[in-house]
Order: C-alpha cells, then sequence, then structure tokens
C-alpha cells in the first residue's frame, strides 16, 4: 500500500514538475508579448525565408515594419507599415493601415489600392506570430520546451520549441513545429523557424520549412504617427489613371486573350488556339505558394467537374523547372496540365500576384479575373463556367 502510494507521489511531482516547467517557457515568450504590448509603437526589420523542403529553391523576402498600438482597433489593435524590399534593398511595396483603410503601396509605377482588411495576413508578421503562437499553446495538446541555449548571430539566445499541432490524418503524421530564439539581454525574438507537414492540399505532401531572423528594434519612437500616414504625394489609385508606359494592369473582361504556346511538363506541346472554342480557365500559379497551394483541391474539383466539357484547365509557372513540375503534380495528384516556362505570358496578362485566374470564353476573350483564393472560390468560379458553358 505504501509503494503504490509513493508511485502516485511520484507521478504528481512528474506532472507538477511538468507543468511548471512549461510555465517558465511561456512565461520567456509572454514576455516578449507583454514588452510589445506595453509600447505605444515599435519597429523591427526582418528577413524571412520560405522553403518547400520537396520542391522548390528558397524563397527570400526583407522588410522593414513599424506598428502603432490602437486598443480602439477593431480590426487588428494596431496601426501598421510593413515594406517589402527587393534584392537591391530598395522598398517595392508597402501595406500601411492608418485605422481607416489597408492601403497597398506599389513603388514601380506610384500606384495604391484600397484593399479589404482581410487581405493583410497579420501571422507574416511578428506580432502576428507571436500572438498565433500563444494561442496555440492554450490548447491542450500542445507543448513547449527550453533546449540548450545558443547564440544566434553572436546573441546569447534562450531556445523554446513549441510542438503546437501533431495528428494523423489519411495515416499521414501531420505537425507543426515552432524554434523561437530569444534574446537574453533584450527578451525579443531575433530568430523563429517553423517546420510543416501537412497532408491537406490537393492529396499530397507538404513539407515547409520558414525561418525569419528579427533585428533593428525601436520602441516608443515619438516621430512615428501612423494614423496620419497617408498615400505618399504623386502616387495614383491603380484604376483612376492609365500607368506609365510598359506597366498595366490585369487585362479587362472582353479583351481578346493574349495568344501562347507553351510545353507542358510531360513535353506536350499547346497553344491557346488550339483550345478556341473552350471555355478555358488559367491558373497562374509557383509551387510553394500559400494560397496556391490552398486552391489545389478546389482546382482538382473543377477539372473533374468539367473535363468531359467543352472545357480546359491549364496551370502556367514562370519559375518552376519541369522537374519540380512533374514531382509537384504527382505528389499532389494533379490531374490537368501544368505548363512550363511562361514568364512571356505572365507579362502579356500582367499578371503580378498569385494565384491569378483568368477565364476566357468560347470566343477566345477574356471573360472575367480572379486574384487570391478565397473560401467561395470553387462556387464562384463554377457559377462563372457554368454561364459561360450555355453559351454558344
Amino acid at each position: 500500500m505504501v509503494y503504490k502510494k509513493l508511485i502516485k507521489l511520484l507521478i504528481c511531482l512528474g506532472f507538477i514538475l511538468t507543468a511548471l516547467n512549461t510555465n517558465a517557457q511561456v512565461a520567456i515568450l509572454q514576455k516578449a508579448i507583454d514588452k510589445l504590448d506595453s509600447c505605444k509603437n515599435f519597429s523591427y526589420r526582418s528577413f524571412n525565408k520560405l522553403k518547400d523542403l520537396f520542391f522548390t529553391d528558397t524563397l527570400t523576402q526583407q522588410q522593414n515594419a513599424v506598428f502603432s498600438k490602437a486598443p480602439e482597433d477593431k480590426n487588428f489593435g494596431l496601426l501598421f507599415k510593413v515594406q517589402t524590399l527587393n534584392d537591391g534593398g530598395k522598398i517595392s511595396y508597402a501595406d500601411l493601415y492608418n485605422g481607416q483603410n489597408l492601403i497597398g503601396l506599389a513603388n514601380a509605377d506610384s500606384t495604391y489600392q484600397i484593399k479589404d482588411v482581410h487581405a493583410f495576413d497579420m501571422q507574416s508578421t511578428l506580432p502576428g506570430n507571436l500572438k498565433w503562437l500563444q494561442g496555440r499553446l492554450k490548447i491542450r495538446s500542445s507543448k513547449i520546451i527550453r533546449a540548450n541555449d545558443t547564440a544566434i548571430n553572436l546573441i546569447n539566445s534562450y531556445h523554446l520549441i513549441a510542438n503546437v499541432y501533431d495528428t494523423v490524418i489519411n495515416k499521414e503524421r501531420n505537425y507543426t513545429c515552432v524554434d523561437i530564439f530569444i534574446d537574453e539581454q533584450s527578451g525579443m525574438p531575433n530568430c523563429m523557424i517553423v517546420r510543416s507537414r501537412n497532408s491537406t492540399f490537393g492529396n499530397g505532401i507538404s513539407s515547409y520549412y520558414s525561418e525569419s531572423s528579427y533585428a533593428d528594434y525601436k520602441f516608443d519612437d515619438n516621430n512615428i504617427d501612423i494614423a496620419k500616414m497617408t498615400v505618399p504625394k504623386g502616387f495614383h489609385r491603380l484604376e483612376e489613371q492609365p500607368l506609365p508606359k510598359g506597366l498595366t494592369t490585369l487585362l479587362p473582361p472582353g479583351s481578346i486573350a493574349p495568344g501562347w504556346t507553351l510545353y507542358a511538363a510531360d513535353g506536350k506541346k499547346m497553344s491557346l488556339t488550339q483550345m478556341k472554342g473552350k471555355v478555358i480557365l488559367m491558373d497562374f500559379y509557383f509551387i510553394g505558394c500559400g494560397a496556391c497551394m490552398t486552391s489545389l483541391n478546389s482546382l482538382n474539383h473543377i477539372y473533374e467537374k468539367y473535363k468531359n466539357q467543352t472545357f480546359v484547365l491549364a496551370s502556367l509557372t514562370e519559375r518552376d523547372s519541369k522537374k519540380s513540375v512533374l514531382a509537384f503534380d504527382k505528389n499532389y495528384h494533379i490531374k490537368y496540365p501544368g505548363y512550363i516556362d511562361a514568364s512571356d505570358v505572365v507579362k502579356s496578362y500582367h499578371v503580378t500576384g498569385f494565384p491569378t485566374f483568368y477565364i476566357i470564353d468560347k470566343q477566345g476573350k477574356i471573360a472575367n479575373v480572379l486574384v487570391g483564393y478565397y473560401d467561395d472560390f470553387e462556387k464562384k468560379m463554377t457559377d462563372i463556367i457554368d454561364e459561360l458553358l450555355k453559351k454558344s
């Protein structure tokens, strides 16, 4: 009897020590969140890398971000300006939210767009990522441990490992694991690494690796007032004026679809002219694009629904190799053809964001254009196709 009581006591003690250890790790993370919450504003510079471990080269992106606390704001609770830099270190694009509108600023042609606030992915930012991680750790199945402290860019750092998602779907293990490195002196993250395996995209396995490094933190800058930030002088709304020579917006419905001739990854040659008389869905994508991946199941459904009708679905990529597309199509059980070396087609259709979907009618004219992937994408697309198929 004494022996059994001792075993129970040791088990209880183990649970208590585990809980205390977990709380200690969460506390380290919470201090970083609290520090951001306590500031009237903060800014940082980030360098981001994303790679699908099986298919693609690493995608890189640099950003400068500044946030201002706005508790009364119902959308984000923050005002912000997030600038994306090109390879030369110059600003190419910026998202500005001043509490009234989400504004997209394109420096290349000095244009701006008023965007849906839901179009901004807060999780791509440091505060958004920390809040997401905080929420995941409240789920009972999530776990966080402290690994050996290490040095990141010569900075002594705590190393936390959070296993925020781990389950089995169709006999495949799906998981998301996050390594967080926090500067021991400042208490702020200097690197976050996310490893994820997902089997819900296109009936295949995705194994992603993303790494974000953070530097140049600044807090409570009296010279920052995002609420007063607006569209810079010299910028004009995209729909209001013609763009400079050589820079154009998406092709409008009713215009003739530019012709093209491409090779599919399997070596078959195809041209737009050969498809004339059919309703054509052109999917501009690249491997590793998050929204492109999310659209895979819907595109497979659409292909299956209309494959025996006067309909064609063609995916086009400008950056992915024949080898990558063949492996991609096999892994995700893609049923429609993927065309490679489509950079000229991307330019002629004025595609700047991915995925972009052009729907072409039987007469070879553009019937509709959709940019991005949303929850109602499949319904919206099938409604358009159904209507076009009815026409002679």
